[in-house]
């Protein structure tokens, strides 16, 4: 099965190898948002609102993942996951960039991994929950066109918002970590941005 991180980079790329994100920083804070929610899942990590501590073991051999357990580990303090999403975002986009370059017939993958991200999210039940992630994080990192494109901004949040409870219901270890992890990039996204407009 294919990564979230992979999966959420394939929405987004373009069938040549371009990357249209809108914004390159929003892209890699939803990667690491989908590294959290990966390694949480996984029980490699514990992911709470306030922070994110690794309970130990080796690498999971999967480059993204592998590398946010990485520089968590390796922090010597515990960190909130804004914090995690908004220092990793431009290493980690770069890794999972390098791996989809490697995956040669990228045009088919990106079909692909667009129409298993629109599915799940068009009827959520938690038996994908990988690419509901995906979904969600897109949202999470503005980046919902990639999901729903006909669908107003505030419609695509409110669908995500429910999708998250519904996982929550039938798988709670993913639904709250996906729930986390998607709070983590809207608070780097608002943080960022209130800095932003703090020095303008």
């Amino acid at each position: 099965m294919t990564s979230t991180p992979l999966l959420l980079v394939l929405c987004g790329a373009g069938e040549d190898g371009s990357w249209p994100w809108r914004s390159r920083p929003e892209a890699g804070r939803a990667v690491v948002g989908a590294a959290l929610f990966e390694l949480a899942v996984a029980r490699r990590l514990e992911l709470s609102d306030d922070r994110v501590v690794p309970y130990g073991g080796g690498l999971t051999h999967d480059t993204v993942p592998d590398e946010v357990l990485r520089r968590v580990g390796a922090a010597g303090r515990e960190r909130p996951p804004w914090e995690w999403v908004e220092s990793l975002g431009p290493g980690v986009l770069r890794l999972v960039e390098e791996e989809c370059a490697g995956l040669g017939t990228l045009g088919e993958r990106v079909s692909e991994a667009r129409a298993r991200v629109r599915d799940a999210a068009a009827a959520p039940d938690g038996s994908d929950a990988s690419a509901l992630a995906a979904a969600v994080l897109l949202v999470a990192a503005r980046q919902g066109h990639l999901v729903r494109p006909a669908a107003r901004p505030l419609d695509r949040v409110r669908r995500a918002a429910e999708a998250v409870a519904l996982l929550e219901l039938v798988a709670p270890r993913s639904g709250h970590a996906l729930r986390r992890a998607s709070a983590a990039v809207r608070r780097s996204i608002a943080v960022s941005a209130a800095a932003l407009a703090f020095l303008g």
